[in-house]
């Protein structure tokens, strides 16, 4: 709707102008409120104090004040308004008027002669001449002239000091000096690109992983300039704020506090399968380690219980307690366990040895047919006489050659000998304990599964047993080794073992025997998709 203003002055001569003002909207506002069309100086107005819009085929002014308008002289809290109707809002005179052409309404304002300026203009918004005797001009520009000194001055006369970010880490040490190898253009932040040129990572390397993390940027993981130096950023919310609700079609569970919100762990075993050509294949499964545990399938057969029997066991040196480090031995880092060997854990007490009359002379382990030959080998000198340290020579005698019968005859009883002591070993008294032994066809008719240990269950779990050897953190505290009988018991803690130590991130919501536990701490992220695992 259009409406016109017409704001009426008066000067000191008597004289009188006007200031059209045209306004295109449904009402006019009228109050002390700045946003309101007609804006009133007067302290007695109300923020929204009336309005004037049509309304039944007329132009009416409402007003919720207690105290109304005045309007013709009386006060009215709506009433209908026409040509020389005249309203008054404190010394506000407002006066309805014939509307020009092109107008559907117009008014006119002015102040009453006798406005007070005390109603006029609040206390508060009187303008200062000055503070303490200086003037508006001279305090606004000591405060330029102190914004240039501590802005741009003093900077200047410490510069290196005052702009340098912070510490560099270690890691960087080298490039500490080369501002410009990371920070590649002025006033920017680090951009990947600068990452990238010494650091070969693959970023996003599949969709599922750019489905989580976007256009991530390096440095929000790794953090440089800070107090105390340090690459990766530890905080639990930076990862918790992803994988606690991770979008559709990625192949990994939400996660957000160690404590209870993290799904159960998942171990890798080795699995036999078959191949194509009907041989077995050992192949790598990620399977979910729950209570009903999965059978560590090795072809081992081996009894903890037995071997940390804490009365000792029967030994060749006599009873011996054997303590779990005999065995399993850290690596030099002290992350992972070195390989068990025959040579060096078991054969101190499982000898070799298969002649009472030579008992440090053994086989070799882990050959089937070399074992057998070492046998025929060593049965054979015996018959021949070849050994000096041999007393039985039952064919050869001095000065005396071997006829090819003789020679076929030894070498028929040595092999006959040999298979004789290679059935012993394998089927009753040294193989059979440990491997799974099976009956072949062939000239050496035994055959040993190979033992296929699983050395690396948690590939992509940051842990270290260096860091859990404690007084209050033994081994059989995770991995209950001494109730276990056989070599298919799957010896590796589940999530609850983890969580009597390990707890939130929050380190407020842990209990007195629980370390805050971040995702860093067991996670980090530069690895390859879970379906490209060995």
């Amino acid at each position: 709707m259009a409406y016109l203003i017409r704001f009426i002055t008066r000067n000191a001569a008597g004289g009188v102008e006007q200031h059209d003002h045209p306004v295109d909207a449904p009402a006019i506002t009228i109050g002390r409120s700045t946003d309101q069309v007609l804006h009133l100086k007067d302290r007695r107005a109300r923020l929204q104090h009336a309005v004037i819009e049509p309304k039944d085929g007329a132009i009416h002014i409402t007003t919720n004040a207690m105290a109304g308008v005045t309007v013709n002289g009386k006060s009215q809290r709506s009433t209908r308004l026409s040509a020389g109707d005249v309203i008054e809002v404190g010394a506000n005179v407002i006066r309805v008027i014939d509307p020009p052409d092109g107008f559907n309404f117009a008014i006119s304002f002015e102040l009453r002669e006798d406005a007070d300026d005390e109603h006029l203009i609040s206390r508060w918004s009187t303008p200062t001449s000055g503070i303490g005797g200086w003037s508006k001009r001279k305090i606004a520009w000591t405060l330029v002239a102190v914004v240039l000194l501590l802005g741009f001055a003093m900077p200047a006369l410490v510069m290196h000091d005052f702009l340098l970010a912070g510490p560099v880490n270690s890691a960087h040490a080298s490039i500490a000096s080369d501002c410009g190898s990371c920070h590649t253009t002025l006033f920017k932040r680090v951009p990947d690109d600068a990452c990238v040129e010494c650091h070969a990572v693959q970023r996003h390397a599949t969709e599922r992983q750019h489905a989580v993390l976007g256009e991530t940027r390096c440095a929000l993981c790794h953090l440089e300039h800070n107090e105390p130096p340090q690459l990766v950023n530890q905080h639990q919310d930076l990862c918790a704020d992803c994988h606690a609700n991770l979008p559709s079609g990625v192949e990994l569970q939400n996660a957000a506090d160690f404590l209870d919100d993290h799904p159960n762990f998942e171990v890798s075993l080795k699995r036999p399968t078959e191949s194509p050509d009907g041989e077995t294949e050992w192949l790598i499964d990620q399977l979910e380690l729950t209570s009903a545990t999965h059978a560590d399938v090795s072809n081992l057969n081996f009894n903890h219980l037995i071997h940390l029997d804490p009365n000792g066991i029967i030994t060749p040196d006599g009873m011996r307690v054997i303590e779990c480090a005999e065995c399993h031995t850290p690596d030099p880092g002290g992350a992972r366990m070195q390989a068990i060997s025959m040579d060096k854990h078991c054969s101190d007490c499982h000898t070799l040895a298969f002649d009472p009359d030579e008992p440090t002379r053994t086989v070799p382990h882990g050959d089937a047919d070399a074992v057998v030959q070492a046998l025929i080998e060593y049965y054979s000198a015996r018959l021949l006489g070849a050994d000096p340290d041999v007393v039985d020579q039952r064919v050869r005698r001095p000065g005396r050659r071997l006829s090819r019968a003789d020679r076929d005859r030894v070498a028929a009883e040595a092999r006959t000998e040999a298979l004789n002591v290679a059935e012993d070993l394998f089927e009753r008294r040294a193989c059979i304990n440990c491997h799974t032994v099976t009956n072949t066809e062939g000239d050496v008719p035994w055959h040993i599964d190979p033992v296929q240990l699983t050395e690396i269950f948690f590939p992509h779990a940051v842990f270290s047993h260096a860091s859990h050897d404690t007084d209050v953190s033994g081994c059989d505290s995770c991995h209950f080794a001494t109730q276990s009988e056989v070599a298919t018991d799957l010896l590796i803690p589940g999530i609850s073992v983890c969580r009597d130590c390990h707890g939130s991130g929050e380190s407020g919501r842990n209990s007195a025997t629980q370390i805050s536990s971040t995702c860093v701490m067991c996670h980090g992220f530069h690895f390859e998709a879970k379906d490209s695992y060995p």
